[in-house]
C-alpha cells in the first residue's frame, strides 16, 4: 500500500525531528557523567605548647570549599596525627555538630558530608601538661558532571540540550500538523 505525499512527508518529518531529540539527549547524557576530583588542600605540622591552642587563625587551619552548583557535591576527609599529650579538635561551621570537642591521641580521621563554605580547626592543648605535634591532612573530594569545568564539554551540554528542545518541539508540531 503506497502512502500519500503528505503522509510520507509528515513520516519523515517525525523521523527527523525524533532523531535530533535523540541526538540531543545522547549528547546532554555523555556532558552529564560524573567525574571526582581529590585535592590535598591542607598539610601541615606544627607544635602546641602546653596551655596552648593552634587556630582558627593561625596558617593551615582554614579552608574555603569550591563554589557549588545544583549538581556538584563536596567532601572533605580529614586526619589529625598528634604525638606527645592527645588535645582537642574543634571544626566550626556547617554539618560540624560530630566534631565538636573531639579528644584525639594517636590518630584521627574524619569526613564531612557534605561540605558547603568556610572551615576553621581549633587544635587546643589547655588542659595538657607537654608539648604535642600535630601533623594536619586535608582532602577535598568533588563530585560533580564531566561538563562544569570543561568548556567543552559545558558547550556541547548546552548544544544537546538545545538540540533536546529543538527535536520535542519538532515532534510537536509534525503531530499538531497532522491532525
Amino acid at each position: 500500500m503506497l502512502l500519500s505525499f503528505d503522509t510520507q512527508s509528515s513520516v519523515c518529518e517525525m523521523r527527523k525531528a525524533s532523531f535530533i531529540a535523540l541526538l540531543g539527549l545522547a549528547l546532554l547524557l555523555i556532558c552529564s557523567v560524573p567525574i571526582t576530583s581529590v585535592e590535598e588542600v591542607i598539610n601541615t605540622s606544627f607544635t602546641i605548647s602546653p596551655g596552648a591552642k593552634y587556630g582558627p587563625n593561625d596558617p593551615g587551619t582554614g579552608h574555603h570549599t569550591r563554589i557549588h552548583l545544583i549538581l556538584d557535591k563536596s567532601v572533605l576527609k580529614g586526619e589529625v596525627i598528634v604525638e606527645g599529650e592527645g588535645i582537642y579538635l574543634t571544626v566550626n561551621f556547617y554539618n560540624t555538630d560530630h566534631l565538636n570537642g573531639i579528644y584525639v591521641e594517636g590518630q584521627y580521621s574524619f569526613t564531612i558530608d557534605p561540605a558547603d563554605d568556610l572551615y576553621v580547626f581549633t587544635f587546643d592543648n589547655t588542659e595538657g601538661h607537654i608539648e604535642s605535634l600535630v601533623r594536619f591532612r586535608l582532602e577535598e573530594i568533588w563530585t560533580r558532571p564531566v561538563a562544569i569545568g570543561s568548556p567543552p564539554f559545558f558547550f556541547a551540554g548546552l548544544i544537546g540540550f538545545f538540540l533536546f528542545l529543538a527535536g520535542l518541539i519538532s515532534s510537536a508540531i509534525v503531530r499538531i500538523g497532522k491532525s
